[in-house]
C-alpha cells in the first residue's frame, strides 16, 4: 500500500507543479484538465502493477529497479502520446509543453521516492521486530549465514528472526514429514536439486495456503522468466504462496473466461471467416483440427484448432514415441513436428498462433480457461511421470507461463514446471497478467513452431 500511494502522491504533485509552471494556475485553469489527471493515474499504478513494481522485493535489486522505473516512465510518456493522437486529445492536455514538463517532473519524483524515501520507510517500518514474520532456514549449512546475513541486512523483505530448521543441512526430496512444525512460519529452502522433478517435491512439501515459501534454486534460471524478486550469490529466489480457491475466486475466473471468450468469438468472427477460407483453398480437408485432449482431473474433451497441417487419417505412431524420447530426454518439442506437413497457411497460422483461435469456443464451454496449463494429448499424458500428472489439477488454458516464457523452444520438464508454478500461485490477477503478457508473444511469434 505505501508504494501505491507513493506513486499517487508523485503523479499528483508533478501534475499539479506542472500545470502551475505551463498555465498559472492549479485549478480549473486548462481543459481536460481533472480527465488527465485520472488518466494519468490509470496508466501509472496499471503499468506498475503489472511490472510487479508493487512488490517490495524487487528493492533488493535496486539498480534493476532503477532502470525499470525508467523504461516504465517512457513506456507511460509513449502510451499518453498515442492515446492522445487516436482520440485527437479529446479528453486530454493538448500541449507539448506540458508532456515534456510533466515528464521531467515526474521522472525526478519518482526516483527520488522510490529509490531514495520508500526504502528508508521500509526500513523504519520494519525495524520493529514485531512487524516481521520469523523465517525457518532449510538447506545446506554453508549457505546459512549467507542466507541470514542477507535477509537482515535487507528488512524492507519483512524476514525475520532467521531461525534453523530440524533438518538443517540435510538436502532432501520430501520434507512432508516435519511441515507442520512450520505451520506458523516462513521457509527459505535453498534447493540443490538437480532437477525440476526433485525440485517441484520440495516446494509441494511446504508451500502452504497464506505463507510465503522463498525457494533459492539455480534450476530457475532455465525458466527464462527474467522476473526473478532477489538473488543471494547469483542464485535466483522466488516466492512461492497458494491463495485460497474455495471462496469467489473460482467464480470470478470463470466470469472472466465467459465473458472474454464471447467477446473474442464475435469480435474476431470476420478473421474466422478469412482464415477459414485460406485453410481450405490451401489443401484439401477440413478447416477445423479436432483432437481428444485431457483437460481438469484428466477428464477427455473435443480440443479445437484451424488445421494447420495436411490431413492424416490415421495417428502417427512415429509422433507417439518421439513424444516419449521428449518426456525421457528433454528434447525441444518443436523437433516432433514434421515441417513438410505443415501447409503454407498453416505456417503462418502456426508462426502467429491464429490456429489457436477457436479454442475460445472450448473456454466458452467451460472446457478450458483463458488461463491455465496446455492441455495434454491423450497419448501424452499416457507416458506422463507421478509429478507432470499435478497439471491436470486445474482447467487447461489458452494461456499461462508455458505459454508466455517457453512454447515450442521449451524442454518437457520445465514446461511442466512452469505449468506447476501458475498453478501453485495462481490468482485473479496473475491470470489478467499473463493475458495482456501473451499478446507480445504472438505478435512476435516467439516460440512458435
Amino acid at each position: 500500500m505505501m508504494l501505491i500511494i507513493s506513486d499517487i502522491f508523485v503523479v499528483t504533485i508533478a501534475f499539479f507543479l506542472t500545470v502551475l509552471l505551463r498555465f498559472g494556475g492549479v485549478v480549473d485553469v486548462v481543459k481536460h484538465q481533472w480527465s488527465t489527471l485520472i488518466f494519468l493515474y490509470i496508466i501509472t499504478l496499471g503499468l506498475f502493477y503489472f511490472l510487479d513494481f508493487y512488490n517490495r522485493k524487487m528493492y533488493a535489486r535496486r539498480l534493476q529497479l532503477s532502470f525499470g522505473l525508467i523504461r516504465a516512465w517512457i513506456a507511460i510518456v509513449f502510451i499518453y502520446l498515442i492515446v492522445g493522437f487516436l482520440t485527437r486529445f479529446s479528453f486530454l492536455i493538448d500541449s507539448r509543453i506540458f508532456i515534456v514538463v510533466y515528464g521531467l517532473f515526474f521522472l525526478l519524483l519518482l526516483l527520488g521516492f522510490r529509490i531514495f524515501l520508500v526504502p528508508k520507510w521500509f526500513d523504519i517500518y520494519y525495524s520493529k521486530s514485531d512487524r516481521k514474520i520469523p523465517c525457518i532456514y532449510l538447506g545446506p549449512k554453508e549457505r546459512f549465514k549467507r542466507v541470514k546475513d542477507f535477509l537482515q541486512n535487507n528488512p524492507f523483505l519483512g524476514i525475520g528472526p532467521v531461525l534453523v530448521g530440524n533438518d538443517y543441512g540435510d538436502l532432501r526430496d520430501d520434507y512432508s514429514d516435519i511441515r507442520d512444525d512450520y505451520s506458523d512460519k516462513e521457509v527459505f529452502l535453498w534447493s540443490d536439486a538437480s532437477d525440476f522433478e526433485m525440485l517441484y517435491k520440495q516446494i509441494k512439501s511446504f508451500v502452504r495456503m497464506g505463507r510465503n515459501l522463498q525457494v533459492a534454486s539455480k534450476l530457475f534460471d532455465e525458466l527464462n522468466l527474467n522476473c526473478d524478486w532477489y538473488r543471494i550469490d547469483s542464485v535466483p529466489v522466488y516466492t512461492f504462496r497458494q491463495k485460497n480457491w474455495s471462496s469467489l475466486r473460482p467464480f470470478f475466473k470463470r466470469v472472466i473466461d465467459i465473458v472474454g471468450s464471447f467477446l473474442a468469438l464475435v469480435i474476431l468472427c470476420p478473421v474466422y471467416g478469412v482464415f477459414a477460407l485460406a485453410v481450405k483453398l490451401d489443401s484439401p480437408g477440413s478447416v477445423f483440427f479436432k483432437q481428444r485432449r485431457c483437460g481438469l482431473k484428466g477428464k477427455e474433451f473435443t480440443f479445437f484448432k484451424f488445421r494447420s497441417m495436411f490431413q492424416q487419417q490415421t495417428e502417427d505412431k512415429e509422433r507417439v514415441e518421439e513424444f516419449k524420447n521428449y518426456i525421457n530426454n528433454r528434447e525441444d518439442k518443436g523437433k516432433i513436428v514434421d515441417s513438410e506437413n505443415i501447409t503454407r497457411v498453416g505456417r503462418i497460422l502456426r508462426k502467429t498462433t491464429m490456429d489457436e483461435l477457436p479454442q475460445f469456443w472450448n473456454v466458452l464451454k467451460g472446457e478450458m480457461s483463458l488461463v491455465g496449463p496446455r492441455p495434454g494429448i491423450d497419448y501424452e499424458v499416457k507416458h506422463y511421470k507421478n509429478w507432470h500428472r499435478d497439471r491436470l489439477m486445474v482447467k487447461p488454458g489458452m494461456s499461462g507461463l508455458w505459454a508466455v516464457y517457453g512454447r515450442g523452444n521449451t524442454p518437457f520438464d520445465t514446461s511442466v514446471f512452469l505449468d506447476i508454478m501458475y498453478i501453485t500461485n495462481r490468482s485473479t490477477s496473475m491470470d489478467i497478467k499473463l493475458i495482456f503478457q501473451i499478446i507480445p508473444v504472438v505478435v512476435f511469434g516467439r516460440g512458435a513452431y
